[in-house]
């Protein structure tokens, strides 16, 4: 990578890099980059909602620290 290359990619913001990534990793193909954000994004989201579920239903191991703890 070019020195000119790295400070463009020092301007960018965390969406622009992400969004560049995915563009890379599709070999340019926007439509390809596009779908492939999308499923990882509702991928995540799955996950989220079966995290929350279990954590609803005090599924987490642990415990949060008390007063008695500090």
């Amino acid at each position: 990578m070019t020195a000119a290359q790295m400070a463009e990619m020092a301007s960018m913001s965390e969406v622009e890099r992400i969004a560049l990534a995915y563009e890379e990793a599709a070999a340019g193909d926007a439509r390809r980059a596009l779908l492939q954000a999308i499923e990882d994004i509702l991928r995540l989201e799955a996950k989220l909602t079966t995290a929350e579920r279990r954590i609803s239903y005090g599924y987490v191991r642990g415990a949060l620290p008390t007063d008695r703890d500090a």
